[in-house]
């Protein structure tokens, strides 16, 4: 890769069309168009090698094809034609441009339609989305009372996603800020329509929209204003097939601020039978001494618990060996808490997981009491299969890793998630912890060790926290105040989760419906694909709501006291769930635990929250871990 050959004009001149077309021994996969050293246009050659692109006219004296993919082994490429001129713009002033797949020439060259401003329509097309680059911008007119944009092809395509970059110019309604200035409705050549609640402005990042696969010959957005002031403007409209996963905004391009939150897992500080206590209890229950929730450990280390003098007590971890045996739960070690109310516990991490881990500490005896889980971050231990389970034959829509620091702000202004439950009133809170604003400084939702989310509920000074709540949590979602981000239309979403333990912790993963956070969503759809309550750590909820129907919300929470898997505490699991007509159905670890039929908006385009809140209708008592539980999250996926 890199092989390149360049054109070269004696005098300037103007352009706006490459045709390019491989040799029929030499499959090129990816390249790039450079004229005259100024920002490049990815290209995407089809399975014969050939593209051709319309784009914007410029003025040049060399134009570059740079080879920029190619199968593994390749050593050579070769070009039986390179064209770059001005006959890329037809008389009509519909655009034309290659897509990935076929012959340019012919059934997959896509056509730019729109209802004003023809001219300049090919702005829609002359982005690189993954690059961060968004091209030249297309408005319609002052005229254009019913606002379009149209791709279209002489051959069908199967179509699963859309992605839409909204207008430079940022418009604002005072009375609600944080609306994006603009939204829509995808129009389908078989009649079917799927809503755009949200297009940001301010040269902001893409709303993406994925949805159940459509064969269409072509796919109109049509336009309307949020913001009464706003402009009916689009830097790029994309359409993706079956099988193409869309590319996310790199968080370094335009729109999005360069903070990020990250953390590096703390190394245990010394740990004895003196140290100061984590926690405390009342009763006769555990507390934590030491080592700290969350702190890093490796090879055989120490754990202090503090209890009722002569009380014996066990430690149990989760062992996943390598290869197909099944996980179990397994008792390391075991002690009784001696004169000074304290039992040293020596433990051996090396058969457990590498990464966030727990240690259950129990008390023995017929009447053990609620267990004391001690959350660590094992630096030693196995690797072990993290895979997802995914039904067979959907496309990866998105996928976070957490191997960045985290891109979020309070309503997701300037950034890829908000840290909020997104609403058209600006955003909002709820259970007995308050979702802190990341910028604030205090931890609470960060990704951890450059691979997991680490959301954390902490206390907090009831004094400078809203209702006088006494802990806070943290939230994310993918979608932003005002409607713009991720959502997907009969998707599967999946995450791999592990914790957070402790009595009144009410960890979620869980979706609504994205016309929620508009002014327009007099209606809600949720899904929570688990909801999990730290009192039961062998159970889960899976929850449906049709809120604001005004015939009760119609919910139904099948809540599972026993759910057949491990301790959700000690193992880490999927949790998914699969939009369906007219309901959902619930699975953990690929098995499916429920199902509901009922819920009705399920044909709309849905976004995830994660959160850790506390609460839910049970009491809250973390005061043997110090007032603190996290939640890991080692990935979040989304399929249609």
């Amino acid at each position: 890769m890199g092989a390149w050959v360049e054109l070269t004009w004696p005098e300037p001149t103007e352009v706006d069309h490459v045709d390019v077309r491989a040799a029929d021994t030499t499959p090129i996969t990816a390249a790039r168009l450079v004229l005259d050293a100024g920002d490049p246009v990815d290209l995407a050659p089809g399975p014969d090698g050939v593209v051709e692109l319309a784009f914007s006219p410029r003025t040049v004296r060399t134009a570059r094809f740079v080879v920029t993919g190619a199968p593994t082994g390749t050593t050579s490429v070769a070009l039986t034609r390179f064209i770059v001129d001005r006959t890329g713009t037809p008389a009509s002033g519909d655009v034309q441009a290659s897509t990935a797949g076929g012959d340019p020439t012919s059934s997959w060259r896509s056509v730019v339609k729109t209802s004003s401003a023809a001219s300049a329509a090919g702005a829609l097309l002359d982005g690189d989305v993954a690059g961060g680059r968004a091209g030249a911008e297309w408005s319609a007119t002052s005229t254009d009372a019913a606002p379009w944009v149209q791709l279209s092809w002489q051959k069908p395509r199967r179509l699963a996603s859309i992605q839409v970059l909204g207008p430079t110019a940022l418009a604002t309604d005072p009375a609600a800020p944080w609306n994006a200035p603009l939204h829509g409705l995808l129009r389908f050549s078989d009649g079917s329509t799927v809503v755009v609640s949200g297009i940001a402005g301010g040269g902001g990042p893409p709303t993406t929209i994925a949805f159940a696969p459509h064969t269409a010959s072509w796919v109109r957005l049509e336009l309307a204003r949020t913001v009464a002031t706003a402009s009916v403007s689009l830097r790029e409209f994309t359409a993706y097939d079956v099988g193409t996963t869309p590319p996310r905004w790199p968080r370094t391009a335009q729109g999005y601020s360069p903070t990020g939150y990250s953390t590096t897992s703390t190394p245990a500080a010394p740990c004895s039978a003196a140290s100061d206590p984590v926690g405390s209890s009342t009763d006769d229950q555990l507390a934590l001494v030491c080592p700290a929730p969350g702190s890093a450990v490796s090879g055989t280390t120490t754990v202090v618990v503090a209890g009722p003098v002569g009380t014996p007590v066990t430690v149990t971890a989760w062992i996943d060996p390598v290869g197909t045996t099944p996980g179990a739960e397994q008792e390391l070690t075991s002690g009784t808490i001696d004169a000074s109310g304290r039992a040293v516990l020596r433990v051996d991490l090396a058969a457990l997981a590498t990464g966030p881990t727990a240690l259950r500490v129990d008390r023995s005896g017929s009447d053990g009491g609620t267990p004391l889980y001690v959350q660590l971050v094992n630096r030693s231990g196995v690797a072990v299969d993290t895979g997802g389970h995914a039904p067979a034959g959907m496309t990866l829509q998105y996928a976070e890793e957490f191997t960045d620091p985290l891109s979020i702000s309070r309503r997701g202004t300037g950034a890829e998630y908000a840290a909020t439950k997104p609403s058209h009133v600006g955003g909002g809170s709820f259970g007995d912890a308050w979702f802190a604003d990341p910028a604030e400084g205090h931890g609470n939702i960060t990704t951890l060790d450059s691979q997991y989310l680490r959301l954390r509920v902490q206390p907090s000074d009831p004094a400078a926290t809203p209702w006088n709540l006494e802990h806070e949590g943290g939230i994310l979602s993918s979608v932003r105040v005002g409607g713009s981000g991720f959502a997907a239309q009969y998707g599967y979403f999946e995450a791999r989760m592990l914790g957070a333990p402790g009595v009144g912790s009410w960890p979620a993963f869980w979706m609504l419906d994205t016309e929620n956070t508009t002014p327009r969503g007099t209606t809600a759809s949720e899904v929570d694909a688990v909801e999990l309550y730290g009192h039961n750590t062998a159970g889960s909820c899976h929850t449906t709501h049709n809120w604001g129907y005004g015939d009760g919300d119609g919910g139904v929470a099948k809540c599972l006291e026993d759910n057949g898997v491990a301790d959700w505490a000690l193992a880490w699991h999927t949790y998914g769930v699969r939009f369906v007509p007219g309901g959902a159905d619930f699975y953990i670890d690929g098995i499916q635990v429920a199902t509901y039929q009922g819920l009705r908006q399920a044909a709309d385009p849905h976004y995830f929250l994660m959160d850790l809140a506390l609460g839910g209708g049970w009491p809250v008592d973390l005061a043997p871990t110090g007032e603190i539980t996290d939640l890991y999250v080692d990935w979040i996926r989304t399929y249609t």
